[in-house]
């Protein structure tokens, strides 16, 4: 009983320990770019649920967030990011153009974009398609949803997706 007992606070507490997820050894960052404070702190807590502790940056518009991606300004020394949830209406500079200057540039071509967004509308899913995002995903108004809409797709760009230079070793893969 007390053996069975220490394996389960054992599986207990790895299951809360928190993983750093990287690539080429180098911590994975995650760069967050909505107008909305809330909602840049809910896809936080989403993040947390899915027990990464890779660093979470935050930019308010589309600007701000190319300022971060090519370390201009205040972000001089800004990680380059694995991953950007990219909301679609912001001021200033919206997330269609923000995008397209992302994909338009060889250095940053390769981060996976997903549109986080309120709208759902079939033409801005098209125009987002056609300038580049790797996913597009609707805020659900559900809070509950909302957390598990994040947690899966950072689960999915962050574990489950390969990339040519970044993928499991062939002798890990099953043939």
């Amino acid at each position: 009983m007390v053996a069975r007992k220490q394996h389960q606070n054992e599986d207990a507490t790895a299951a809360a320990a928190k993983l750093t997820l990287t690539r080429d050894d180098q911590p994975i960052t995650i760069l967050l770019v909505d107008d909305d404070p809330d909602c840049r702190m809910l896809i936080r807590d989403a993040i947390d649920e899915c027990h990464v502790s890779n660093s979470v940056f935050e930019a308010s518009n589309g600007a701000e967030a190319l300022d971060f991606l090519t370390g201009r300004g205040k972000f001089v020394d800004a990680p380059r990011p694995g991953l950007i949830y990219l909301d679609l209406e912001m001021p200033g500079m919206d997330g269609q153009t923000a995008l397209k200057h992302i994909k338009a540039d060889p250095q940053l071509r390769d981060i996976p974009v997903v549109m986080m967004t309120g709208v759902s509308d079939e033409a801005e899913m098209k125009k987002a398609a056609a300038n580049g995002a790797n996913s597009y995903t609707i805020k659900p108004a559900n809070v509950e949803q909302f957390l598990r809409t994040v947690l899966a797709s950072t689960n999915y760009w962050l574990t489950i997706h390969q990339y040519p230079e970044h993928h499991l070793p062939a002798e890990k893969c099953r043939r």
